[in-house]
């Protein structure tokens, strides 16, 4: 009974917060989305000078800019065109793990709440970044082609390697990232004990 009660109270508090969470979340989406293409943008425009111009914050999204022009569908020499070819990047399905994880986080009880959401905080926000790099690289993959592709002496990684990360960072890590996270640091709380103690009698 003691355990039902923990988490009853524990899925109360989770969708509780969960409205507040993402309404803020959505309010500062831009904001929270800076640090993010700016590092990405210091990796892409080191990692593929002669095909990425640079990574530009757009309100919540980002703004991937190659040095190539467009001409009916196809990316054409820069000097030949009359704008700079781009791509918008959601950052919103990447970053909406960290209103999932601060409710989560929030619902449990624990003796200490401040210390441990700072660090869930420094572990989410890397993979944010590599998230985002992934959906750069996809876009250049299927926009590019060849152009991207066929850079000398640069890296690229394999198309199918890029289509994977690309899934996985959209449909896998921002929902279960976090709860891995939550699961890790409240490992000692009232709520995971009880239902361990609970599993290992049953």
């Amino acid at each position: 009974m003691a355990n039902q009660h923990h988490v009853r109270q524990f899925l109360l508090y989770v969708f509780t917060l969960l409205i507040p969470c993402f309404v803020l979340w959505t309010v500062a989406s831009g904001p929270i989305a800076i640090p993010a293409i700016g590092v990405a943008d210091m990796i892409l425009s080191s990692w593929f000078p002669d095909v990425v111009n640079g990574l530009f914050i757009d309100g919540p999204n980002a703004l991937l800019l190659t040095e190539f022009g467009e001409q009916n569908g196809q990316p054409i020499p820069l000097s030949q065109a009359e704008y700079r070819l781009g791509f918008v990047m959601n950052t919103r399905i990447l970053s909406y793990s960290l209103p999932f994880y601060t409710a989560l986080h929030f619902a449990t009880q624990k003796k200490e709440y401040l210390g441990s959401y700072i660090w869930g905080l420094i572990v989410l926000f890397p993979l944010i970044i590599f998230g985002l790099l992934c959906l750069c690289l996809k876009e250049l993959m299927i926009n590019l082609g060849g152009l991207f592709f066929n850079q000398p002496g640069i890296f690229v990684p394999n198309s199918n390697v890029i289509a994977l990360l690309y899934q996985l960072n959209v449909l896998i890590i921002p929902t279960l990232a976090p709860s891995i996270l939550w699961l890790w640091q409240s490992r000692n709380s009232a709520l995971l004990q009880n239902s361990l103690g609970t599993y290992s009698q049953a």
